[in-house]
């Protein structure tokens, strides 16, 4: 039992240092958060809060950059690896905390907080709730970075991107898998979405949130939009993406328009694929909530509507109903 425990410790720090890898190899992320620190640090003044630090990274470029003094707060093993990037690299002035944000009771007044706790769905490592606690780190009128976050959606037009998650029609073998599919189509999956594999016609990508980290945000976010179709489509379900807006003038995206980062984009797809004729509305409505208690959880409710205005089709995904059916009793 000890070998095993020992293995998985060490397959655990190695999955670790593959993300940071692949995290730090992205010159674009690097870049537009040196830029945004560069603008809003005073040199020997600002005092840096520093929430999901990782091997510190972000910290270091404040610290170069002439920041007083760094709080860098990371949970995990990670923060073993960054005190020893910080030596090697002889930086000083930084304060570890090894611990949650939301688990401490330091008394910290800073000027600038910085989160790089953004996923491929933006909200999946509940930026949210980190940066609502960490308020209470600042001092007023203090910077935070990312200072907001906007989500869109698009339909999805590529049957070949619904196939690459939907295998369970294809089996074969006089074997019927709709149950194994019902549960398995009730989640979110990180790919590389292309633009022509997006409906195209005016206004197919919407923004549907909004988050101002200059004001008070809430856990549950929720839009509902529609599409009025221009010419006979087939939807096989929807993409999200989200820029982030570090400081005024800085972004990063991870737009299918955008230039490509470590960041994918996010497939939300359907249980059947919906055939929409010309003049029929596709309405979508979308709850994101990333409450404590939950973590992250998605639910995407679509009706399609004729152009007469009758309801032709509806579906119901929710990662958590997909969950849930794992675990239900066979009828």
């Amino acid at each position: 039992m000890q070998s095993r425990i020992a293995t998985k410790v060490c397959y655990d720090s190695v999955s670790m240092l593959e993300l940071h890898r692949k995290i730090l190899g992205d010159k674009g992320r690097n870049d537009a958060f040196y830029t945004a620190l560069q603008q809003s640090i005073v040199p020997g003044t600002s005092i840096v809060c520093d929430i999901g630090s990782g091997t510190g990274f972000l910290s270091f470029l404040a610290s170069r950059l002439g920041a007083k003094e760094c709080h860098l707060f990371e949970q995990s093993e990670d923060m073993l690896l960054c005190q020893k990037l910080a030596q090697i690299n002889e930086i000083e002035n930084l304060t570890f905390h090894h611990e949650h944000s939301a688990e401490s009771d330091k008394k910290i007044q800073a000027d600038i907080l910085v989160s790089e706790t953004l996923g491929n769905y933006a909200l999946e490592e509940n930026i949210i709730e980190s940066v609502e606690d960490a308020k209470r780190f600042l001092k007023k009128d203090a910077i935070i970075i990312p200072g907001a976050i906007e989500q869109f959606v698009c339909p999805v037009i590529s049957k070949e991107l619904y196939e690459s998650v939907n295998v369970w029609d294809t089996i074969g073998y006089d074997l019927d898998f709709s149950a194994a599919k019902t549960v398995s189509l009730q989640n979110m999956y990180v790919r590389t979405i292309k633009p022509d594999q997006l409906l195209q016609q005016d206004a197919s990508s919407q923004l549907w949130d909004t988050i101002d980290f200059s004001k008070t945000n809430e856990s549950v976010r929720q839009a509902t939009l529609s599409w009025t179709i221009k010419k006979p489509e087939i939807i096989y379900g929807f993409a999200l993406w989200w820029n982030a807006l570090l400081i005024k003038g800085v972004e990063l995206s991870t737009s299918p328009f955008a230039v490509p980062t470590h960041w994918e984009q996010i497939f939300l797809p359907l249980l059947e694929p919906v055939k929409l004729s010309a003049g029929d509305k596709l309405e979508l409505t979308l709850v994101s909530d990333t409450s404590p208690d939950v973590k992250v959880n998605l639910e995407w409710d679509v009706t399609q509507w004729s152009a007469d205005g009758r309801p032709l089709t509806h579906q119901h995904l929710d990662m958590q109903q997909g969950f849930i059916a794992m675990h239900d009793d066979p009828a």
